[in-house]
């Protein structure tokens, strides 16, 4: 078995670890709008790897029409995907099964067929990788999500969350031509080409993303009631939803702010990264500074060229839309990114702790809504 089919194999096992874990209730329940039960992802996965190895790749028997109208998105409505589900210890049997299997037919496959062209630079192995690892991630937050619904009465803060000041640690980058995206033989994501070349004008970034103790300050500015530093629907959604702080985040009796992770309730501290802000949070933040969120290519190019400090920790939003590059080409099918292409979406980079590492690269592009807060995102800034 070669080293990438042996990561494979390590995020498949990681994924039923995962779901082995919950207890039963947890297993079929949806926490959060915007994301499937913890069961949805593993079967997901699982018909994922079923559908490029098998139908694609080997044109063996097409998968059963009752798990693709269940686990491909957009045949199945999100709410109703917990009650379709079929009982914890059987969806747990059949993917152990069915993994093993289909990681055996890969492994055979990119010994005997290497002309097709999924298996050229080892396209699919790495696609499937990729996969495993952003749906884990995902599989983090509905863990996380579980945790926020939960009460935690026995936990008290080891410490008290004090605001700091604005951070004033900045590195320049100089105007220059840039190469921005990925060369093409490392692959996979199609949003990531073609390599291209960009002039941009010099300006200074923060060494590390806004901390806790920097957001606390703005918050405690009254900056959720200040109209001034929103733009117009960033105070519209300020307003409906009646925010005051970040998702992760819950007010001890005390008084004191604690955040909320995929184990439970942990103190907050004030030189880490914050996290659990929507694109107009960080948006409304960085006019408050003084500052701005970086256009993605800033942040690739500084993250290429300079040394930025605790990347990885986690999303940093960018100030610009999700779109394709000059000659984009969809791959490996028409739908895969450009359906996102419809400026509503705005770009993410870097990563969060949940991150794997296959996925932890300057060029790869996340991307959410704007309004979306329970993904681990923060925002790091830039001034001209």
């Amino acid at each position: 078995m070669n080293k990438l089919i042996a990561t494979f194999r390590l995020l498949q096992n990681e994924a039923i670890e995962i779901v082995s874990a919950v207890v039963e209730e947890d297993y079929y329940q949806q926490f959060h709008p915007d994301l499937s039960p913890i069961g949805w992802h593993l079967g997901h996965c699982v018909y994922t790897e079923n559908y490029w190895i098998k139908e694609q790749l080997l044109e063996k028997e097409a998968v059963h029409d009752s798990l693709r109208s269940l686990y491909v998105p957009e045949l199945s409505v999100k709410q109703s995907r917990g009650a379709a589900l079929p009982e914890k210890n059987k969806m747990l049997a059949w993917a152990k099964k069915t993994q093993k299997e289909n990681c055996a037919l890969l492994d055979l496959a990119t010994t005997q067929n290497t002309a097709h062209e999924l298996l050229k630079n080892d396209y699919l192995i790495h696609f499937l990788i990729q996969h495993y690892s952003q749906h884990i991630e995902t599989m983090m937050m509905v863990l996380t999500e579980s945790q926020i619904h939960r009460e935690h009465p026995q936990f008290t803060p080891s410490n008290t969350l004090e605001p700091n000041d604005i951070q004033k640690k900045f590195i320049t980058v100089e105007s220059n031509t840039y190469t921005i995206g990925l060369e093409e033989n490392n692959l996979p994501y199609d949003n990531e080409q073609p390599m291209h070349s960009v002039e941009l004008d010099s300006f200074k970034i923060a060494s590390l993303p806004v901390s806790n103790g920097a957001y606390l300050h703005f918050m405690n500015s009254n900056a959720y009631s200040t109209k001034e530093i929103w733009s117009d629907a960033g105070w519209a959604w300020c307003i409906n939803n009646k925010q005051s702080h970040p998702h992760h985040w819950q007010r001890h009796k005390s008084g004191v702010w604690y955040g909320i992770d995929h184990q439970g309730p942990f103190s907050l501290a004030e030189e880490q990264a914050v996290y659990g802000l929507n694109h107009y949070e960080a948006e409304a933040y960085a006019k408050w500074a003084g500052g701005r969120l970086p256009h993605e290519y800033e942040w690739e190019v500084a993250d290429k060229n300079v040394q930025l400090e605790q990347t990885g920790t986690v999303w940093e939003w960018c100030s610009n839309a999700f779109h394709p590059y000059d000659g984009f080409s969809p791959y490996p099918y028409a739908t895969y990114s450009a359906p996102y292409f419809d400026g509503q979406h705005y770009l993410l980079k870097g990563g969060s702790r949940y991150t794997k590492k296959h996925i932890k690269r300057a060029s790869f592009r996340n991307y959410y809504q704007p309004d979306k807060r329970h993904i681990f995102a923060g925002c790091r800034l830039v001034y001209d």
